[in-house]
Formats: C-alpha cells, structure tokens, sequence
C-alpha cells in the first residue's frame, strides 16, 4: 500500500538567510539561452537554427522558455548585441582610460582600442568565446542593422576612437578618413570571427595558433591601411575634378 502524501511543512528558513527569489532563477534561464542561442548563430548563422533548437541545446524543458524571456527572433538578437556592445563597450573605455593616463595618443593606440575590446576573450583563451562569429553572422544578414541595437551610451568608446583618429590624422580629409574607418571596422570583424573559427578548428586537431600575433598584425594592418596616401583618383572625386569615363557612365 503506498504512503499518502507527507502535508508536513518545510521547516521554516533560518532568520538572515537570504530566499532565493524567482528573479535570480529566471535571470540565469535567459543567461543560458542568450548563450546558447549565440553558440549557435555564431556556427550555424542566423537564419540556420530555430529557436525551439535554442530552447532544446539550453536542456529547458519549456519550449516556449524564450518567448517568455524575449518574445521573438528579433528581440532575442537585440539581446545578445546589446549586452555584447555594452561588455566591449566597457573594455574599450577601460582601455582609452590607461592610454590617456600614460599620455598614449598615437594611431597605432588608437587602433589598439578598436580592435583588443573585440579580441578580449580570443587573447583571454576564452573557449566559449562565439561573439566575433556571432557578429560576422548579423553584418551581413541583409535583415540585420546593428547601428539600429545600438545606445547612444555603447558608442562612448567608438566615439572616443574617432576622436584620437582625427588627431592621429590630420591632414586626411574626414570623408576619407570616415570610410576608412567604417571598413576597417569590418576588416576587423570579419578578421577576428576567422580568428575565432580557425582556433576552434586548431583546438579540435590539437594544434596551435598564436593568437597574439595574428591580433598584433591585425592591428598594424589597420594602422597601415588608415595612413594609407590619398591618391589622386580619390582626390579628384573630393574635390569633383574626376571626368567621368565611359565605365564611369555605364556604373551610374
């Protein structure tokens, strides 16, 4: 014959011992999901997975557990670039803030400041290190702008890098200035989710790879790419002294 069921109480909690309230419970089912649901973006792309795939790899046994947290696709991607900017964001300004007390204000620095907040958890040895994948994945999904998921307060830092190129550069004219900046920020991207992909490849064959140096030269890259001369073709279109040829006329 089986034992009714026990209606004796838990016995009350210890005066100053703390509840474990729900919010800290719910708090760290959205972690494991935005993690996971970056894992997965970041290897498969953002049109690859499902998120009932998300809820299954996160081991939750409610499938609707990310629509509870974050409602939709959309929404859930909004998530994982908003805290990952304002992670990078922090490491960056950290960053600007020692180069300004040891009076660095060079373009190789300035560089430095765009690229190592990015690399933080390549050069860490991170091994669940997914954002630079992750955010390959979303520039070039047609449906995604991330200037769109980004604060005015997660720009300080990217702020404070253009600033210290103006200095560096002076004499480059600012629309130059300005598109070279914008592609080496992707140069950077792209460069680092292959940085990424080639250490997890690297990790699964047991073989190494110096991420230092392939960040070091990465940095000397960019430096060199934005001191570059302005050529004489660019200069005409500046200055709208360019005579359009016929390619010229059959691109417009």
């Amino acid at each position: 014959m089986a034992r009714p069921a026990s209606t004796k109480r838990p016995p009350p909690r210890p005066a100053g011992e703390p509840a474990r309230p729900r919010a800290a419970a719910a708090s760290s089912s959205s972690d494991l999901l935005l993690a996971t649901a970056e894992r997965l973006y970041a290897e498969r792309g953002l049109d690859g997975v499902s998120m009932r795939e998300i809820a299954r790899e996160a081991e939750q046994k409610n499938n609707s557990a990310l629509h509870y947290h974050f409602g939709s696709k959309e929404a859930l991607l909004d998530a994982i670039i908003r805290l990952r900017m304002r992670e990078v964001d922090a490491l960056r300004n950290a960053f600007l803030d020692a180069c300004e007390e040891k009076g660095l204000d060079d373009l190789r620095t300035a560089v430095e400041a765009l690229v190592r907040p990015l690399a933080h958890g390549l050069l860490a040895g991170r091994p669940d290190n997914y954002y630079n994948r992750f955010l390959a994945a979303a520039q070039i999904h047609p449906d995604i702008d991330l200037a769109a998921h980004a604060s005015e307060e997660s720009q300080r830092g990217f702020r404070r890098v253009y600033a210290r190129l103006e200095r560096a550069l002076p004499r480059l004219p600012s629309a130059v200035l300005s598109q070279r900046y914008l592609t080496g920020i992707a140069l950077v991207t792209f460069s680092l989710a292959d940085f990424e992909r080639i250490r997890a490849r690297k990790a699964r064959e047991r073989g190494g790879f110096d991420m230092q140096r392939a960040v070091e030269n990465l940095i000397d890259m960019i430096a060199g790419a934005l001191a570059a001369p302005v050529s004489e073709p660019v200069r005409s279109r500046l200055d709208g002294s360019h005579t359009p040829t016929r390619l010229d006329r059959r691109a417009s």
